[in-house]
């Protein structure tokens, strides 16, 4: 090994230096760290800036810049005879009856739907943290039933051994407890790859390791159906509607290129050694309007609009409905938990009662075996009725649009 590679760790301890160990955030702090990592939502701020310099432009005096022609003519002949004309011509763009109006209506419409789509997004970042959060609860859950499990199995083997290795039990349950503790220890490991890649999916969206954390309020709502109204989506696609009706009014509107007013400045002479003559020129220019790019645009301006309209129907029946299922099944996890808390406190007891009578040589030591099995099985699905029990309250705020 290379002497500077020696002389590093050297260094490290000599300074007391350690490498940062990974920092922990729960549900509502990796929340919060995973809006400032997400692209979308950087990349809709960003667009603040695009409607600012929009609003400044529906709010200039002029629609557009000004231009300056400069021209000269000549019918000038090798003796320097003929006409020749000099010419400054200065085009001024000037508004369109209810233009500016119409485009700062849209420039509004935008600028509320970009509040909207910022909305919309951070909830969609937060269904995310919930759903990593929630499957690395699972995780810790089952990993935690597990190694509870591969205890109690490595104590009954070492206790086993001790038995046959007196002559007071046979292999052949000594070769079943080995193989109990062997299950064990592989459904531990599946448990601890389970565990690792749900901290890695949940790192990836907020750059820290999930930690414990209090678990969330269930939002209430006090009128069926009132909080639909306000969900993200909803507030998107009537944002959506109120644009799409403003791009339409603008688009009857804006039917023709901005009309300019021009102003200039002609000098001219009809021969060579003649006196110039200084002529000003003033007039406007109206363009015509081209009725089919009109109603096209009409009309896609339109389409948009009911296309909203009709998302918007179909996004408040299903959030209705979604909302409706998903506090049942908030019931149905409260119920499921109290009866796997009752069911392993049942087997608990039951699992006592067999060790006892396998003591007293009443029961094969198969028994305990089997009852052992039944007694881990219901608690891996204890704590799991537990996380999905917590669980089902932040399905309710994703779906109500309530933030962690």
């Amino acid at each position: 090994m290379p002497p500077s590679r020696l002389l590093l760790p050297a260094l490290a301890v000599l300074l007391g230096f350690s490498p940062p160990a990974a920092r922990a955030a729960d549900l509502r702090a990796g929340f919060a760290l995973a809006l400032e990592l997400n692209a979308e939502i950087r990349a809709a701020t960003a667009q603040r800036e695009v409607l600012a310099a929009r609003r400044r432009g529906a709010e200039a005096l002029l629609p557009g810049a000004t231009s300056v022609s400069p021209s000269w003519r000549s019918q000038a002949n090798p003796g320097r005879g003929g006409y020749q004309e000099f010419e400054v011509t200065a085009d001024v763009p000037i508004w369109m009856p209810g233009e500016a109006r119409a485009l700062r209506g849209t420039v509004s419409a935008q600028d509320t739907q970009l509040d909207a789509r910022l909305r919309q997004a951070r909830i969609a970042v937060a269904g995310e943290v919930r759903e990593a959060y929630w499957a690395w609860a699972l995780a810790v859950a089952e990993h935690e039933a597990a190694r509870a499990r591969v205890a109690a199995a490595r104590n009954l083997e070492r206790d086993m051994g001790r038995q046959a290795g007196a002559g007071n039990a046979p292999r052949t349950d000594l070769l079943l407890a080995q193989a109990e503790a062997r299950d064990a220890e592989g459904a531990t490991r599946l448990a601890e790859a389970q565990q690792r890649a749900a901290v890695l999916a949940f790192r990836a969206l907020t750059g820290q390791n999930p930690s414990p954390g209090a678990a969330e309020p269930m939002a209430r709502v006090p009128v069926p159906g009132a909080a639909m109204r306000d969900l993200p989506q909803a507030v998107l696609l009537r944002a959506s509607l109120d644009l799409a009706r403003a791009e339409e009014r603008l688009a009857r509107v804006r039917d023709r290129e901005s009309p300019s007013l021009f102003a200039g400045w002609r000098r001219e002479r009809g021969d060579f050694g003649e006196r110039w003559v200084d002529r000003p020129v003033i007039g406007i220019r109206i363009p015509f309007s081209h009725p089919p790019q009109v109603q096209e645009r009409v009309a896609t301006a339109r389409a948009e609009a009911v296309s909203a309209e009709a998302r918007l129907a179909t996004t408040l029946r299903n959030a209705e409905a979604a909302e409706q299922r998903a506090r049942a099944q908030r019931e149905d996890a409260e119920e499921l938990t109290r009866l796997t808390e009752q069911r392993h406190r049942a087997l608990a007891e039951q699992t006592g009662l067999v060790e006892t009578a396998y003591r007293a040589g009443n029961l094969p030591f198969i028994e305990l075996t089997r009852a052992r099995a039944q007694l881990a099985q219901s608690d891996i699905a204890r704590r799991r009725a537990r996380v999905e029990r917590d669980r089902a309250a932040s399905v309710i705020n994703q779906i109500l649009g309530v933030e962690p």
